[in-house]
């Protein structure tokens, strides 16, 4: 083979690998958009999912405060009946020895 064939050849050959290689990045290509489209699936079901934990939460401490509220509320009122139990207990107690 004269010189120039054998360098139209390796330009060939170069080509070819060329064409090949881009081929298998193509499929390399869709592959990861694949993957990377179901993982932005997934993204977005745990996204749905943390949403409704912290809508949960958020319903769950608005009743803890509504608890802390109503027991507070309750024990001072338990500290305001106490004397008035008492005085009545006392005037029924003076009744009574009656």
């Amino acid at each position: 083979m004269a010189r120039g064939d054998i360098t139209v050849e390796i330009l060939k050959d170069i080509r070819d690998a060329t064409r090949s290689t881009n081929a298998r990045l193509d499929s390399l290509e869709v592959a990861v958009t694949q993957r990377l489209d179901g993982v932005t699936e997934r993204l977005d079901t745990v996204t749905q999912r943390l949403d409704l934990v912290e809508t949960t939460l958020l319903d769950l401490a608005e009743q803890h405060r509504f608890v802390v509220r109503y027991t507070k509320a309750i024990a001072e009122r338990d500290t305001q009946l106490e004397p008035r139990v008492s005085a009545l207990e006392s005037r029924v107690d003076k009744l009574e020895s009656k």
